[in-house]
């Protein structure tokens, strides 16, 4: 039987529910992985048209992403003993892996649930380089390195915005692709030649006169 959860805020939901997701489909994490992939969940659901479901405040400076309150939040998972540290793979020792050791109820809404589960399924086999590479090409990361900020609060809105744009440009493409192709006129640059000769005449004419008028 599942252990239903009374987490003390959003950020150790979404921490339960990424390590709940890789026991699923036995992949480990570390917290910086977990970080980089609750980030990529959170942008994967704004750019469905939902809100950020984590709670983190991401941030970015030359080291990454980050947000201190994961640390907060993964002590409190590892306290309750819903989470356990273990010896990271490839006997890093800066690091190590976050697993789940008891059954437990899902964490959040069915729909963000599923964007955890995507999220993994579609970056879980990344290493914290690779996933550090894949965010650092996001929209709000992009956004913060031309402008030189580092710290600041990340606009994960500006990943909606992006999404939007790019679906008027679709619409603009698709309808322009579809309109009926712009016959020629056969006779039309016959006819501008002639307007042209005839207005280059005038002007000489207009010329010669007021040359003559001095």
């Amino acid at each position: 039987m599942s252990r239903p959860l009374e987490s003390p805020n959003p950020l150790a939901s979404a921490i339960l529910a990424m390590l709940k997701a890789a026991r699923e489909t036995d992949v480990e994490l570390t917290p910086e992985t977990l970080a980089r992939l609750l980030y990529l969940a959170d942008l994967d659901a704004i750019e469905s048209g939902r809100t950020q479901f984590s709670g983190a405040t991401w941030r970015w400076d030359d080291s990454g992403l980050y947000d201190h309150a994961l640390t907060r939040a993964e002590d409190w998972v590892v306290e309750s003993e819903l989470v356990e540290r273990g010896e990271a793979p490839y006997g890093d020792r800066d690091s190590y892996v976050l697993t789940v050791t008891v059954d437990i109820e899902d964490p959040l809404s069915a729909a963000d649930m599923e964007c955890v589960r995507s999220v993994l399924r579609l970056h879980g086999g990344k290493s914290a380089a690779d996933l550090e590479e894949s965010s650092a090409e996001t929209a709000p990361v992009i956004e913060a390195q031309v402008a030189g900020d580092r710290g600041v609060l990340l606009d994960l809105n500006r990943a909606r915005r992006r999404q939007q744009v790019r679906a008027r440009l679709e619409r603009f493409r698709s309808r322009r692709a579809a309109r009926p192709p712009v016959e020629d006129d056969p006779g039309v640059d016959d006819a501008l030649r002639a307007e042209f000769l005839e207005m280059r005449a005038s002007l000489r004419r207009a010329n010669t006169k007021t040359l003559d008028d001095r």
